[in-house]
């Protein structure tokens, strides 16, 4: 197996929340830095605009940091799979079948049966059958799930998903798997 040194993105993380996270961190600091600033309510504003800038600050870098890491990713032939902010699982190439556009029933926010639902495009990358130490792994469910030998990537943490993206990683998965054969 080679290891590159550099990954190519196959599917990039989405920008949209990191981009809404760090604007409200930005509006909230921004007001709290106000509140420090008058003087009515200096006293309780400055501590607090501290203790935002300690707290919230690393923490909303850190979330807003692993939202916006590729979810799949290609280094020589390995495919990496990042569906939980800290952790990224390899498959070999070999391993993988395919890609193909799916979805899945969003939660009705009450829990309530009998309601229309909402439906979200997915990724799905399927894993061989024989690739038996590849079928399952842990996930943060709101990015995707792993089981099953079934990859699959929730389309609101990942870039905008289509058929055409789809094609274009199966495309993507043959030349990969061509290079590798031609590997000496």
């Amino acid at each position: 197996m080679t290891r590159e040194p550099t990954a190519q993105v196959w599917l990039r993380g989405n920008l949209r929340p990191a981009a809404l996270l760090a604007g409200a961190t930005v509006a909230a600091g921004t007001a709290l830095a106000v509140l420090a600033m008058l003087p009515q309510t200096a006293a309780l504003g400055l501590p607090l605009l501290i203790g935002f800038a300690v707290l919230a600050g690393p923490m909303v870098a850190g979330l807003g940091l692993a939202a916006v890491q590729p979810r799949l990713s290609c280094r020589g032939d390995m495919l990496e799979i990042r569906l939980a902010p800290l952790v990224v699982h390899e498959v070999p190439v070999e391993f993988v079948e395919c890609f193909f556009m799916g979805s899945h029933v969003l939660p009705d926010p009450q829990g309530r049966d009998n309601v229309p639902t909402q439906r979200v495009g997915t990724l799905v990358m399927r894993i061989a059958e024989r690739a038996t130490a590849w079928q399952a792994r842990p996930t943060f469910a709101p990015w995707g799930t792993w089981a099953d030998g079934a990859v699959v990537f929730d389309g609101r943490w990942c870039e905008p998903l289509s058929v055409e993206l789809a094609r274009s990683l199966s495309s993507r998965l043959v030349e990969a798997k061509r290079a590798r054969a031609e590997q000496p």
